[in-house]
């Protein structure tokens, strides 16, 4: 009778150290997943990215989309439309308040080959009725002082290497820098720039 129990209970042990051998090797493996898991990459969400740095006061798509009605049903005549090529109908904008009313004049720069020269570029002065104030030619970067005269802040840029300081007159800034009187007044500390990639980094649009 104990003869046939032992082979019994060793039989038994055998399937138990069996099942427990094939249970371990499942349970580590679940394990090990879920470990796997866990360490998903960190991956910044699109909202997240970095967009490009533009001064504030030359990012406005509403007033954007007015001043491309504007060049092209406007300013521009068809004509001009025909000559400029699509790849260079492109402008910048910078809006700010000239004379202390509390509306925003627009300034509008063209980057394209039509509007620009060795000298600069074509830079059109709106109100806020989108009303030409000044349209001046050969024109870089424009620095806006916070000192009025007759009413209005002074501007100055440099033209053919001098610097020039542009006075509201007449209901008009002079619209040829070149051919304004060159000043040894630099400008201050104090002056806002615009159409600077620089000091000033403008956002583009399309027309």
């Amino acid at each position: 009778m104990n003869k046939n129990i032992i082979p019994t209970i060793v039989i038994l042990v055998s399937l138990f150290l069996s099942s427990c051998k094939t249970k371990n090797p499942e349970k580590k493996q679940i394990e090990v997943s879920k470990e796997v898991k866990t360490e998903v990459p960190n991956v910044p969400k699109e909202k997240e990215l970095i967009l490009p740095d533009y001064t504030k006061q030359s990012v406005d798509d509403k007033l954007a989309d007015k001043i491309k009605t504007y060049i092209t049903t406007v300013f521009l005549t068809d004509g001009d439309l025909r000559v400029i090529a699509k790849d260079q109908r492109k402008f910048q904008l910078y809006k700010i308040d000239l004379n202390n009313d509390g509306e925003n004049e627009i300034f509008v720069n063209f980057m394209t080959s039509y509007f620009c020269g060795t000298g600069g570029c074509t830079i059109l002065l709106l109100n806020n009725d989108f009303e030409m104030i000044t349209k001046f030619s050969v024109t870089k970067t424009l620095f806006v002082e916070k000192i009025l005269q007759n009413g209005w802040r002074i501007l100055m840029t440099k033209s053919e290497g001098n610097w020039k300081e542009l006075v509201y007159k007449n209901d008009s800034y002079p619209s040829n820098p070149s051919m304004v009187k060159t000043t040894t007044i630099f400008p201050s500390g104090h002056a806002e720039i615009m159409f600077d990639e620089d000091y000033s980094k403008p956002k583009t649009y399309d027309f």
